[in-house]
């Protein structure tokens, strides 16, 4: 097994010759995209966790083997990677992949469902696979089996690729009904019975964290079977994503927060009762990524996650107690996994629950802005950042299981929120909905990327315009919204790299 660069060049002559050849073009273009980042208009502690944040992806957190294969470990260790296998329920949280090299996020699809995904639909989370190893036996994971589903999703929206669907629909198919036989023991379409996930334990009972994946995995691929013409699955996981939402937002929403469902909190270990998660709500934050819209009531949501930050931000971490992995301590400013506000604390809870993980800091702080509350989202990054401030900590080294953690690029979701972006490659539609932190002043400047090529979108009092950078666009739609100012759009854009367009004239200028 070689990795692809070994594939891509000959020997490493011919790698410094192309890089002899093409160093004029590389250099402008990376410079091009650290000029649109750090000379935009999106707040400084974004740009500094989506830039430092990147590094994780050319650590020894990642590789690509012969055949363009992506794969990767969760982190790195000194001299070994840290949790083999792309594992599917810490990979959920990562953005920055899917919008910057799509291409890497498609290949792990394509290993996840052909070759780890059995007959009855059960997927392994840990890819051996790609190394010809035996598939790792253990239980499902719930939410890295379903948010996968919904980052297939995800992946062809932001690509177009049809071929992509209808290779894959069927192991996805199977992935999805599994989760009726395997997680559903009453049929009333509430996920409620053993359930692995990302904290590395199993949650028994009514949970939204597993739910609201399973709804956000049953509204994917509805879409995805009307796509490839399977209506009538399309229809009936439609009908079991509403329906089990409406049944879970009864049995769990405590008016404020989604607890989890249990008459004997302490019957098994590991769980959270009556605690408010900071994961809550995590299925609905994947399908605002991926252009499904809210899968749970819009005003249940911003409660929950309003209640997140009031309940488990901490401004000072001195008086916190946390017998596990500390990654943030002192003085320090942290979000917590999990907090007890109104009492019931197991007498042993899921054991990571007193950590403070970067990965789901970006995620709520993500989910925050998407739900109206960027304040208390950007407040949450800009601990992150404070914290990985180059004397207490490395700024490009987000650590959990290992360094250069990959749950940390989950950052590149900051920016998605923060414009507003909506693209859809097979609609052939562009649209932005910045929110005012987005701007600086009056003017607004920012990157944003497609599944072909990337830019900058530019308002000021000159217009509103997209500048294209690198690939090209083709769209029959191209749409603004500003926060005060109103709509502005422009239909048949056909741009090359150099080129931009003035939405607000409605005429293409080089």
């Amino acid at each position: 097994m070689r990795n692809h660069y070994a594939t891509a060049f000959e020997d490493a002559w011919a790698a410094a010759r192309h890089l002899t050849l093409n160093l004029t073009e590389l250099e402008a273009a990376t410079r091009a995209f650290h000029a649109t980042m750090f000379d935009g208009t999106l707040p400084a502690e974004v740009v500094d966790a989506t830039m430092s944040t990147l590094v994780a992806a050319r650590s020894t957190t990642c590789f690509r083997l012969e055949g363009g294969l992506f794969a990767a470990w969760e982190g790195s260790f000194d001299h070994s990677g840290s949790c083999e296998g792309t594992c599917t329920h810490v990979w959920n949280y990562a953005q920055s992949l899917a919008h910057l090299f799509p291409e890497l996020e498609r290949s792990a699809r394509r290993t996840e469902f052909l070759h780890e995904t059995r007959d009855d639909g059960r997927m392994n989370f840990r890819a051996n696979s790609v190394f010809g190893n035996e598939p790792w036996d253990f239980h499902p994971a719930v939410d890295g089996q379903l948010g996968a589903v919904v980052r297939l999703y995800r992946e062809w929206r932001f690509s177009g690729d049809d071929e992509l669907l209808a290779e894959l629909w069927p192991a996805a198919k199977r992935a999805v009904e599994f989760a009726f036989a395997e997680w559903d023991s009453d049929g009333d379409g509430v996920l409620d019975s053993r359930q692995h996930n990302t904290y590395d334990i199993e949650f028994y009972g009514a949970n939204s964290l597993a739910n609201s994946m399973f709804f956000a995995a049953l509204a994917a691929a509805s879409r995805i079977a009307e796509r490839v013409g399977d209506h009538e699955t399309a229809a009936r996981f439609q009908d079991a994503a509403t329906r089990g939402a409406e049944r879970m937002d009864a049995l769990l929403f405590n008016g404020e927060y989604y607890e989890q469902r249990l008459d004997d909190v302490d019957t098994h270990r590991y769980q959270y009762g009556t605690g408010c998660l900071s994961d809550q709500v995590f299925g609905q934050l994947l399908a605002h990524v991926a252009g499904l819209g809210h899968i749970l009531p819009p005003e249940h949501t911003w409660s929950a996650v309003k209640a997140i930050h009031e309940h488990n931000f901490r401004h000072d971490l001195t008086r916190h107690a946390s017998v596990q992995r500390t990654y943030a301590l002192n003085g320090e400013a942290g979000l917590v996994l999990c907090s007890w506000p109104r009492g019931g604390r197991p007498r042993i809870p899921f054991v990571y629950s007193d950590e403070v993980w970067t990965g789901i800091e970006y995620q709520v702080a993500t989910h925050l802005v998407y739900e109206g509350l960027a304040e208390e989202g950007l407040e949450i990054v800009r601990a992150v950042r404070d914290r990985h401030d180059g004397i207490r900590r490395n700024p490009w080294n987000e650590v959990e299981c290992g360094n250069h953690y990959a749950r940390s690029l989950a950052s590149w979701g900051l920016v998605l929120a923060l414009t507003g972006v909506d693209y859809d490659a097979s609609a052939g539609r562009l649209a932005f909905a910045p929110h005012r932190q987005a701007f600086r002043g009056d003017d607004l400047r920012t990157v944003f990327t497609t599944g072909t090529g990337w830019g900058e979108l530019i308002a000021d009092a000159d217009g509103v315009a997209l500048r294209l950078l690198g690939g090209e666009l083709d769209f029959d739609e191209v749409s603004f919204e500003h926060p005060e100012a109103g709509s502005f759009g422009a239909r048949d854009i056909h741009l090359r790299a150099g080129e931009s367009v003035d939405l607000l004239a409605l005429a293409i200028t080089v």
